[in-house]
């Protein structure tokens, strides 16, 4: 099992954005997410592992 790391930073709905992107266009396993803020920002870390590799 290889493990991965997606980190994302920006205003919360840019961050959300980004992640639902993600997850809707790669097969994966989230094993582990962190998040942090600071004032208007955010931080998620998503550590995951490809369930099927990417064509």
């Amino acid at each position: 099992m290889a493990l991965r790391c997606l980190v994302v930073r920006g205003l919360v709905k840019e961050v959300e954005e980004e992640i639902n992107k993600f997850l809707t266009t790669h097969e994966v396993n989230v094993v582990h997410m962190a998040q942090s803020e600071h004032g208007e920002y955010l931080s998620i870390s998503l550590i995951y592992e490809v369930l099927r590799p990417l064509d």
